[in-house]
């Protein structure tokens, strides 16, 4: 392992993060310049313009210094890299890249591309075996780092990385709005809360005691919830129809319903498929 000085995981990180991110702001620009031409002629030179710009991308940055734009931005560096790890860095970054996008948009042997999925399906392991392995000694976070034998170091002498107040506020109010969306809101039982507010705030009806024991459908029998024709159409005790889910539904949420078209109070025990029933028709006389 190449000896550096000390760098945090997350610098490194978030370096590798930042090369990512602008390359795809320069692929969204260059998306916006030609949105006004042919579609099928940009996504048949796609992967050539995407070769193109992480090209780009390298020369301005790692082409001419020793450190890519993320690592710029973080004060780092690859203290130990030449010119020909510089080159087998860029055909590493956009040889894969420029080959899976190929494929994809022709028409390939299915063995080919079946032993080049498996390759890529490799390569994303040993990605994940070499970030794991990153995670406990500090150095080298992409696999193509471990394999030219570069590390990132710091281009500053004992100068912390500076994160502003104001910044920490914001991720810590962001990331906590997403654990109250993501985890809070799903554990809200939104139709009992919907049902519980129609019981308060609705008046009486005097409908509320009207029962019948086997409703009719016909052509014109509409889901009593959705307003459409009922889609596995059941019936909990009042005269009305319902679709299965939207009946359903409730029910999960909340073991009684009031219908909303007669106010009769259902429970899912009640639920039950509709099955038409049809008068018998007389047997037909035997002919001798």
């Amino acid at each position: 392992m190449p000896t550096a000085t000390y760098v945090s995981r997350i610098n490194q990180i978030d370096a590798a993060q930042l090369d990512e991110e602008i390359y795809k702001v320069l692929r969204n620009q260059a998306k916006e310049i030609t949105k006004y031409q042919p579609i099928e002629k940009i996504d048949r030179w796609q992967p050539e313009i995407d070769a193109l710009l992480r090209y780009l991308v390298w020369y301005f940055s790692l082409r001419r210094g020793n450190s890519t734009f993320g690592q710029q931005l973080l004060d780092l560096r690859y203290e130990n890299i030449t010119g020909t790890k510089s080159v087998l860095y860029l055909i590493s970054t956009i040889v894969p890249a420029y080959a899976r996008d190929k494929l994809a948009n022709t028409d390939v042997d299915r063995n080919f591309k079946t032993a080049f999925d498996r390759i890529a399906n490799v390569a994303r392991l040993l990605e994940l075996i070499n970030l794991l392995v990153f995670l406990h000694r500090g150095t080298q976070p992409r696999l193509v780092e471990y394999l030219l034998g570069i590390a990132n170091s710091s281009s500053t002498v004992h100068k912390p990385r500076s994160i502003g107040y104001s910044y920490m506020t914001r991720e810590l109010l962001w990331h906590g709005l997403t654990e109250l969306f993501t985890t809070g809101l799903p554990m809200l039982n939104f139709h009992y809360l919907k049902h519980t507010a129609k019981k308060l705030f609705a008046g009486t009806s005097n409908r509320a005691n009207l029962r019948r024991s086997f409703p009719a459908m016909n052509r014109s029998t509409k889901c009593s919830y959705c307003g459409d024709a009922p889609i596995l159409p059941v019936h909990a005790g009042c005269e009305h129809l319902f679709c299965y889910y939207c009946l359903k539904a409730h029910f999960v949420a909340t073991r009684d319903f009031q219908c909303p078209e007669c106010d009769t109070r259902l429970y899912v025990q009640d639920m039950k498929t509709y099955r038409s029933s049809f008068p018998s028709l007389p047997a037909e006389p035997e002919t001798s």
